[in-house]
């Protein structure tokens, strides 16, 4: 859901722009990135996904502005290299995306609390809550943070986002719900199996890659 300056007043684009501003410090500053540099296979597959989700954003659908859809992979570049590590990289796919269709930059907030941080912040959420209360296998990580966040936080962006257009722009209700709200449910199929296919294959494969898995914890043992 990419929504343009066009719906929103200035000072509401302003103030997403300082919010979103003030997360990318807190992930640029705590980033692990020495983790991640030492890691060459975890370096391999960041380059990878982040070539992939830019190719993913470029193939959205949409009929009126605002109103457009593709899956975003948040809840996958969590699991795979943390929050903050998350939050930078589809910041970057994100701006890459703005400047290649040439759009307003003013919007890179308001976009990016939606389709980045509600939904990286919640699977980072569920990762925690999963650890510490869920049995730790291999099964229970795939399916509960892969799949199922990966459908959650797309839910969650898609509750925040109708909520966003509802108060603050000029559509209504009925328009949310046949041009938006209508869709939700097949985005977060999709969701839900690329995470869960593309988690299960790292961490059965190349168990590495993944800085919130370790065979350790949900494998060894089991």
């Amino acid at each position: 859901m990419n929504l343009p300056a066009s719906l929103f007043s200035e000072d509401w684009l302003w103030l997403t722009n300082a919010v979103f501003a003030y997360l990318m410090v807190r992930a640029v500053t705590g980033a692990p990135w020495r983790k991640l540099l030492d890691n060459g296979i975890m370096v391999n597959a960041l380059v990878g996904l982040l070539i992939g989700a830019f190719v993913f954003w470029q193939f959205n659908a949409g009929i009126r502005p605002g109103f457009n859809f593709h899956i975003l992979g948040s809840t996958l570049f969590m699991l795979m290299f943390g929050w903050q590590i998350a939050t930078v990289s589809i910041a970057l796919v994100m701006l890459a995306t703005w400047l290649r269709a040439d759009a307003g930059l003013i919007t890179l907030g308001v976009n990016g609390l939606l389709m980045i941080a509600i939904p990286v912040l919640f699977s980072e959420w569920l990762l925690r809550f999963s650890k510490k209360n869920l049995p730790k296998n291999l099964f229970l990580f795939v399916l509960w943070n892969g799949f199922l966040c990966g459908a959650f936080s797309i839910m969650l962006n898609a509750l925040a986002t109708t909520l966003i257009l509802l108060f603050l722009s000029p559509y209504t209700w009925g328009e949310i719900q046949h041009h938006y709200l209508v869709a939700t449910p097949i985005l977060m199929l999709t969701e839900a199996f690329i995470t869960g296919m593309l988690i299960t294959s790292f961490t059965v494969f190349q168990p590495e890659a993944v800085m919130n898995f370790s065979d350790e914890e949900y494998i060894n043992g089991k």
